[in-house]
């Protein structure tokens, strides 16, 4: 007579778990830290990093002041966001306007 194992109870998914399935204050600025990461000693259009984070523009709006380093605002008479990658070359890009 064959006898079974009784069955194991799988264990559910910890709130690391939850909070990058569905936590915006977690997913957004990971998501924003990875696209800089990616640009590295480069720039682009805040629209163009919005699509590389795959966002909202709204998302990407309400995390956008934590990452202050990494943009300015290019004056003129359509002002444009601009990112950089790094802090440092951010720097080089702002001095290069001013």
């Amino acid at each position: 007579m064959e006898t079974k194992a009784p069955p194991t109870k799988s264990k559910g998914k910890d709130l690391a778990a939850f909070r990058s399935a569905h936590d915006k204050s977690f997913i957004v600025p990971k998501r924003i830290k990875e696209a800089l990461e990616a640009l590295g000693d480069s720039w682009e259009y805040e629209g163009d990093l919005i699509r590389r984070c795959g966002l909202s523009q709204i998302d990407f709006a309400n995390y956008r002041d934590q990452f202050t380093d990494h943009w300015f605002l290019l004056s003129g008479k359509s002002p444009k966001r601009i990112w950089a990658g790094t802090k440092k070359f951010c720097t080089e890009l702002r001095a290069k306007v001013e």
